[in-house]
């Protein structure tokens, strides 16, 4: 009989242990309703782009050790060179021209008709005309903007006033 009693009693308090096991397992795993939850809401890893550009030591440029000091210094020259080769190209001088008439006066009337459009006023630019001499001795007066402009700046003056219906045409000064 103790036997027995002892063996009921272990079954009885090895269910009683389980199931309070059972509820502290759910109580762990499952949060409550007013549980504060901390989150990263900023990225962990921010990405920088690296640019290097001509004029910035790359790493292959750290890495390389001239042999001599006139390389280094010939090396510098040519950079400059190029350097301004490219800004000479950059730099170049456009203006608009509207008309060209082999009779002074007319190029006159037609500027002074021209310049009545209020974006010559707006963009401050002003009208000239230009003598040009031809080999087969013929002379044009050019009907051209005494401005002087950008390629891109001078292409999109064009294209305004194309929409206005003033011809003109970019050249090169």
């Amino acid at each position: 009989m103790k036997n027995l009693s002892l063996k009921i009693s272990l079954i009885i308090f090895s269910y009683v242990l389980l199931i309070i096991l059972i509820i502290l397992s759910y109580v762990s795993i499952v949060p409550e309703d007013s549980l504060v939850i901390l989150e990263n809401k900023s990225p962990l890893v921010k990405k920088i782009e690296n640019n290097f550009g001509e004029k910035n030591d790359t790493v292959y440029k750290i890495l390389e050790k001239p042999k001599k000091i006139e390389d280094l210094i010939e090396n510098q020259l040519t950079e400059k060179k190029s350097n301004a080769t490219v800004n000479k190209n950059t730099l170049k001088i456009y203006r608009l021209q509207f008309a060209s008439f082999m009779d002074k006066e007319k190029s006159l009337r037609t500027s002074k008709k021209i310049l009545k459009n209020n974006f010559f006023k707006e963009k401050k630019i002003d009208l000239d005309i230009k003598k040009i001499n031809l080999k087969n001795n013929k002379t044009f007066y050019r009907v051209v903007s005494s401005n002087f402009f950008l390629l891109k700046e001078a292409n999109s003056h064009c294209e305004l006033l194309k929409k206005k219906k003033i011809n003109c045409i970019v050249i090169k000064d």
